[in-house]
């Protein structure tokens, strides 16, 4: 099966539409694993195929990706790339073999030469998961016997997360980036706040993180549903809070004004900390990068052609008719300008609206306005003029985003043939905040300014003494209790969540 095969049939449940729900089709997807279940399909170009899958437990890796960026040689060791996703259960192992993995490439491509020379932690949109994992993975990067985050919170016995005694994975000659954007959070942040905390790593993004900073526990309850609920903030190795959004409740009598209500913490309130090498940082609004670039905008048309599925429905035509050449597969002009006639031609047989996606609401919205108002009639044929003026404009931005263009289509026509990690591993070769931190790499003095590693003579920058609180108890990477600690800590920890 590949994408774009259309589902007709599973066993003898016949799929109608309208008629059968997604939960009717994944119960009898699923079953005991070993048995097999039979899939009919329709693909366009082929008809009809019966595809037999056998039942097995299916884990969905966090690591999507762990790949050499720049390869090794007799001079230097290479930079390597991992994509985490997420921090399931396995996390900690999946990021801990991916480095062995890079490790060994770099040690073998300059035949023994080298060592790695530099790792991109990339945590973009990556949504967080289990304080443990987030924790495990941290001790790989970190230093030993340090601090890797706190929690606190009312009638919450408070816990320390330190890395065990053990040197971590990561050599401390090897540079360290991490990636994020506005869409990292939670457990990802505790990640690259660590890092950024502890000075082993640059963060570089468009701005700041997501800005979650609180721990739930989640409760079962009955009929399988759960109770997930705030028991307490997390704080990084310097003492800051990177909650972006405080809580307040309402204090009413009545449904309207008995209800919590959230604001952003404002620039006024945010604290200021220092990192281990004297680098100040703030809280309250996630992590903000140390380095800071831009991704590439998207265009109008390149949104529209995206949200209407007119690039899936090209790939799938395209696929009838040809077999795809080798992985390294570009768009060439003539597929280009087919794609061209095949979205113009559906706009002028209105099969589809470009203006549908961005524009069609706000400028319906706008005439309702004017209607309301009086001046519907005589802006009538202005507001059609605007909208064919802006459809002529997405037109000749088929020329102006030719390349952007052309690497979405491509992506939607390799997505077919091949796996996951291949359409990553391509798109990160163009990928600008990827290019941004292998240049930052390259230099070793802005790399060390950055992190505030030598000041002038060579020497160190003083480091900064973290406050410790003597209320909280420690836990090692593993998450272990320490000899020290509350018994009663191993039970709030174990379904702890970010």
């Amino acid at each position: 099966m590949r994408a774009g095969d259309k589902i007709i049939a599973v066993d003898d449940l016949v799929i109608k539409d309208g008629d059968t729900s997604v939960e009717d089709v994944r119960n009898r997807l699923r079953g005991t694993p070993g048995t097999v279940t039979q899939i009919k399909v329709q693909r366009e170009g082929v008809g009809e195929l019966i595809v037999s899958v056998p039942r097995t437990l299916v884990k969905l890796r966090d690591v999507k990706l762990a790949s050499m960026v720049v390869q090794p040689n007799a001079k230097a060791g290479g930079v390597g790339y991992i994509q985490l996703s997420g921090f399931s259960a396995n996390a900690g192992a999946e990021v801990r073999g991916a480095l062995r993995k890079l490790q060994a490439a770099a040690e073998t491509g300059s035949d023994g030469r080298q060592m790695l020379d530099g790792l991109i932690l990339d945590m973009r949109s990556n949504p967080g998961g289990l304080l443990t994992q987030a924790v495990d993975v941290a001790s790989i990067l970190v230093p030993k016997n340090s601090d890797i985050v706190s929690a606190r919170g009312r009638g919450f016995p408070g816990v320390l997360y330190r890395t065990g005694k053990e040197n971590p994975l990561l050599s401390p000659n090897t540079k360290l980036v991490v990636l994020v954007n506005g869409n990292t959070a939670s457990a990802a942040e505790i990640v690259s706040g660590a890092v950024q905390d502890l000075d082993v790593g640059v963060v570089l993004g468009a701005d700041r993180t997501f800005g979650k900073g609180l721990v739930q526990n989640v409760e079962e309850l009955p009929f399988e549903t759960a109770l997930k609920y705030t028991v307490a903030k997390y704080y990084t190795p310097s003492g800051r809070c990177i909650q972006s959004t405080n809580y307040k409740e309402g204090g009413g009598t009545d449904s309207k004004s008995s209800g919590f209500t959230s604001t952003k913490v404002k620039e006024s309130e945010k604290q200021k900390f220092f990192t281990k090498a004297g680098r100040v940082v703030s809280d309250g609004g996630g992590v903000e990068a140390d380095v800071k670039v831009e991704m590439p905008k998207a265009s109008a048309l390149e949104v529209t052609l995206l949200r209407s599925g007119l690039m899936a429905d090209f790939a799938a035509s395209w696929s009838r008719g040809h077999e795809l050449p080798n992985t390294r597969f570009e768009i060439n002009d003539d597929t280009y300008a087919d794609f061209r006639k095949f979205v113009l031609q559906k706009q002028k047989s209105e099969e589809i609206d470009l203006l549908d996606g961005i524009y069609n609401a706000p400028i319906a919205e706008l005439s309702r306005s004017l209607k309301l108002s009086g001046y519907n009639q005589s802006l009538k044929q202005p507001l059609k003029e605007l909208q064919q003026s802006i459809l002529r404009d997405m037109e000749r931005d088929f020329d102006k985003y030719r390349d952007d263009l052309k690497e979405d289509l491509a992506n939607n026509i390799l997505v077919r043939y091949l796996p996951e990690s291949m359409i990553i591993d391509r798109s990160i070769q163009k990928d600008v905040q990827v290019k941004a931190a292998i240049k930052l790499m390259k230099n070793d003095d802005k790399f060390n300014t950055i992190l505030a590693r030598k000041a002038s003579g060579g020497k160190n920058v003083a480091e900064q003494t973290l406050v410790k609180s003597n209320s909280l108890s420690t836990a090692t990477s593993e998450g272990k209790i320490s000899p020290g600690a509350d018994i009663e800590d191993a039970g709030i920890k174990l379904n702890m969540k970010f």
